[in-house]
C-alpha cells in the first residue's frame, strides 16, 4: 500500500472471513468505487494490473493519472481513505448482497466472450443457472392491455419449456413478464440500472422480494448507487448479455427496448418481436425490428418453436407421464388446439361451475392447456 499514507498503513486485508483475504476482496473493492464507470477501471488495471495493485498505488502515482486527464481519480483516493477492501466485503455481507468478479468461476458464462462486460456484478438472491436458457422479455413501460398478456403467455411458455426470464424489472412489459415468471414457478432474474439496495420502481417491492428470494436481482453499480438515467442503457447490455434471445413485446421508435435489442444483435443473439398494426405507436418499434430482420413472434407457441426446439416430444412424453383426476381428464378431453370457453364447457359437462374451474385450473398449472383469452381455454 501506499507508503506515503500512514492511514493505509494501518488497514488489513483480514478480520472479515475467507473472501476478505482472496482477490475476490480487491475486486469488490474496485468495483465499489462511487463514480468510477467501466472505462476509469479498465484505465487503473492497465497501469497497476491488478485491484490489488490499485489498492496498493501510492498517491504520487494517482496524482500523475489525475494530472494527465483523468479527472475520476479523486473519487478513489477518497474511497481508499474511507473503507479497506475487507470492510466493503463485510458491509455488504451484513447487508445480504454478494458479489462476484469476472476471475471467479461462477461468473456467467454468457457474459465472459462479450465486449464491455463489467468486471463484478453485486446480486441479491441467486445467478441465472447455467444450464437453462435464458429469454429476455423487454418492452414499454406505458404498455397497453394487450401487451401486458403478450408478455404473460410469453413468459409462461418460457417457463413451461424450462427457461428462464431476464428483465429489468420496470413498469410494464418487463415488471409483468418477471411476476408472470415467478407466478409459473420459474427462475426470473433482474438486471439494475442502480444498486441492488434499491428499490426502482419503488412498487414494485412485493416483485423485488419474490426476484431476491426465487430468482436473482443483479447490477454493475455499486450498492448505494441511485438509478441516474445514463445508467438504464448500460444495464441493457447485460441483459441482453445474460440472455440467448432477446423478446420485445412492445416498444415506440426510440426505447431502452430497442437499446437492448441492438445490444443483442451486436452480442450475436437472437431478437424477437411482436408485430403490431402500423398506426399504433407501440408496435413501431417492433415493427422496425422484424423489418430489419428481427423473428416474428405470432403465437407463444412460435416462441418455443424458436428457442425450444425440443420442448414439443419433452412436452408429449410428460403429458404421457401425467396422472389426471377424473374431472381433469373429463375437461381436458373435451379440449382441442381451437378456443373453447367456460361457458361452452359448462354446456357440454356434467359438472359444476366450481368444479369446471378448478379442473381448468388444474390442468393449466400443470402446463396441459391454455388461457387464450379471458375464459377460454385451448390445449397447449
Amino acid at each position: 500500500m501506499g507508503k506515503d499514507n500512514k492511514n493505509f498503513e494501518k488497514r488489513e486485508i483480514i478480520g472479515f472471513g475467507e473472501k476478505s483475504g482472496s482477490m475476490e476482496a480487491y475486486w469488490e473493492w474496485l468495483c465499489s468505487i462511487p463514480g468510477l464507470y467501466l472505462s476509469g477501471q479498465e484505465v487503473l488495471l492497465r497501469c497497476f494490473s491488478s485491484p490489488e495493485g490499485i489498492w496498493n498505488a501510492t498517491e504520487q502515482e494517482l496524482n500523475h493519472l489525475e494530472e494527465k486527464g483523468c479527472q475520476w481519480i479523486d473519487c478513489v483516493k477518497k474511497f481508499r481513505r474511507t473503507v479497506s477492501p475487507a470492510e466493503i466485503t463485510h458491509r455488504n455481507e451484513t447487508a445480504g448482497i454478494q458479489f462476484i468478479s469476472r476471475e471467479h468461476t461462477m461468473y456467467p458464462d454468457s457474459l465472459i466472450p462479450l465486449k464491455g462486460m463489467p468486471y463484478g456484478l453485486f446480486y441479491r438472491g441467486h445467478l441465472p443457472v447455467r444450464d437453462r436458457k435464458s429469454v429476455a422479455v423487454v418492452g414499454a413501460r406505458m404498455c397497453t392491455p394487450s401487451g401486458r398478456e403478450w408478455a404473460r403467455r410469453i413468459s409462461s411458455e418460457i417457463i413451461l419449456a424450462g427457461g428462464q426470464v431476464i428483465s429489468g424489472a420496470a413498469y410494464g412489459i418487463d415488471g409483468v413478464a418477471q411476476w408472470e415468471a415467478l407466478e409459473r414457478g420459474g427462475g426470473s432474474f433482474a438486471v439494475l440500472g442502480c444498486g441492488v439496495d434499491c428499490c426502482y420502481p419503488s412498487s414494485h417491492a412485493r416483485l423485488f422480494e419474490r426476484l431476491e428470494r426465487e430468482g436473482g436481482i443483479l447490477s454493475e453499480f455499486p450498492p448505494g448507487t441511485r438509478p441516474f438515467r445514463s445508467h438504464f442503457p448500460m444495464r441493457n447490455r447485460i441483459i441482453s448479455g445474460l440472455s440467448d434471445a432477446v423478446v420485445v413485446v412492445e416498444a415506440r421508435k426510440k426505447s431502452g427496448s430497442l437499446i437492448t435489442a441492438d445490444f443483442a444483435a451486436e452480442q450475436g443473439k437472437q431478437v424477437l418481436a411482436v408485430p403490431g398494426r402500423p398506426e399504433d405507436e407501440l408496435s413501431q418499434g417492433c415493427n422496425d425490428l422484424i423489418a430489419h430482420g428481427a423473428g416474428i413472434i405470432l403465437s407463444e407457441e412460435s416462441i418455443v418453436k424458436e428457442l425450444f426446439p425440443d420442448y414439443k416430444q419433452k412436452k408429449r412424453k410428460l403429458s404421457e407421464d401425467i396422472v389426471l383426476a377424473p374431472v381433469e381428464n373429463l375437461v381436458y378431453s373435451s379440449l382441442d388446439l381451437h378456443s373453447k370457453s367456460l361457458w361452452e364447457l359448462e354446456e357440454c359437462l356434467p359438472l359444476s361451475l366450481a368444479d369446471l374451474s378448478n379442473g381448468l385450473l388444474s390442468l393449466e398449472m400443470k402446463g396441459l392447456i391454455r388461457e387464450t383469452e379471458h375464459n377460454f381455454y385451448a390445449r397447449r
